[in-house]
């Protein structure tokens, strides 16, 4: 088992998950490895991500509000 199957079956220590906390700030290979397993986990599970335009919306959303509009 890879570490980010690790980490994301909480199967760390509590020094392991110290030091995976801080690679992951500095290892964007690592980071896309933890995003990829993740995606594919919750593809398994049924469980649906937003489409691509989703956070686009909410961030339009909140420029409406912040300037009064609906």
């Amino acid at each position: 088992m890879n570490e980010a199957s690790r980490l994301l079956d909480g199967d760390l220590t509590a020094t392991e998950l110290t030091a995976m906390l801080e690679r992951l700030k500095h290892d964007a290979t690592l980071r896309d490895e933890v995003a990829a397993q993740q995606l594919i986990r919750d593809g398994l599970a049924g469980l649906r991500t937003p489409d691509d335009g989703y956070t686009l919306r909410i961030l339009a959303r909140l420029r409406r509000a912040q300037r009064g509009e609906k």
